[in-house]
């Protein structure tokens, strides 16, 4: 898909996974051939609307969902085949920090209770001592401080963003390759975020981790990516640079989504979204684009072809039929150079 002379940390060939719920009956093809790399050292967002696939398909990298077909490969190994140890260990290098740390938090759990949590789980250490410095390492990192004091106190004795501060350093306690933050920042405050978000990209410098960042706001995923993938019912949409995907959008979809950013000038025309409705399902198997029925573009061919995912340029990869027809002019604010986060 992209030019790079490296192997990917994490690979992922015609990945689907499907759900069955028992009382319709019909296949919910939540992800449905899916191919993605992301490699050693990146940080990759996922954006699209809730319902796209996104966090189903950063499931499948740790095999906390079923795959129906396709692989996923971590290095050399098979991830859909772990199972026992194997998959315990493959659990300890990929960490999952979740949308809302309270709702996966025991209430009557301490925070040096779930933070030691991993490390007794995997076995790390039997020393009472080395846990003791790991688990205050990890708190402290994350900037909660003074970590003994921290390490007394219970989930619902924390801010919203300090919870999330111990959710963080329950994954990288363990000290993970790759890190995937699953709507990470999306029930914070504006003001506690952008610590977050730093707090995000200095773990993974200082501990050379890979970072995947699923979100529905392109705004963050504009200041932390190194490369985007737009999802939409499944399908990777569009993928690339911030500056290709989110600067010079080149799907209808991601010219959507950017169109649909609130601008922070008042004094700027309010832009209207061309898309109507909401992003539904997708039950059983679907012919043509996914996108089609909501899309301001569309022509007859697109409700019975399926578009390819196809290279537009050096590292920009888009799913559209129409590619190179259409004259999508990105939003002003993303047409410059993205600021330090």
């Amino acid at each position: 898909m992209l030019s790079r002379k490296e192997s990917p940390l994490l690979q992922v060939s015609g990945l689907s996974v499907h759900f069955k719920p028992k009382r319709s009956g019909q296949v919910i093809r939540a992800v449905d051939g899916v191919d993605l790399e992301v490699y050693e050292g990146e940080t990759l967002c996922l954006v699209g609307e809730s319902g796209s696939g996104k966090t189903t398909l950063v499931q499948a990298f740790g095999h906390l969902v079923s795959i129906a077909s396709g692989t996923v490969s971590f290095g050399d190994v098979d991830v859909a085949v772990l199972s026992g140890s194997k998959l315990r260990a493959h659990r300890r290098d990929v960490q999952y920090v979740f949308q809302d740390p309270f709702q996966s938090f025991n209430p009557r759990h301490s925070v040096w209770d779930i933070v030691s949590e991993p490390i007794k789980v995997h076995r790390l250490t039997d020393s009472r001592e080395e846990l003791q410095i790991r688990v205050f390492e990890a708190l402290d990192e994350c900037g909660l401080r003074p970590a003994d004091e921290f390490a007394r106190l219970f989930p619902h004795q924390l801010s919203g963003g300090q919870r999330q501060r111990v959710a963080i350093a329950a994954a990288i306690v363990l000290r993970p390759q790759l890190l995937i933050a699953d709507e990470a920042v999306s029930m914070l405050d504006v003001s506690v975020r952008s610590d977050i978000l730093k707090l995000f990209l200095r773990l993974k410098h200082n501990h050379n981790m890979t970072l995947v960042f699923v979100t529905h706001d392109l705004s963050v995923a504009w200041e932390i990516a190194d490369r985007i993938f737009v999802m939409y019912l499944g399908k990777i949409m569009e993928g690339g640079s911030p500056s290709q995907v989110i600067g010079s959008p080149a799907n209808p979809y991601t010219h959507a989504l950017v169109s649909a950013i609130p601008v922070p000038d008042p004094r700027e025309p309010v832009r209207e979204v061309a898309v109507k409705g909401d992003i539904g399902n997708v039950l059983d198997d679907v012919d043509g684009c996914r996108f089609c029925p909501r899309c301001p573009h569309a022509i007859d061919r697109c409700a019975t072809s399926t578009p390819p995912l196809e290279v537009l340029s050096e590292g920009h990869v888009n799913a559209c039929i129409r590619s190179g027809q259409l004259s999508l002019v990105p939003p002003h604010q993303f047409a410059s150079d993205r600021s330090e986060i």
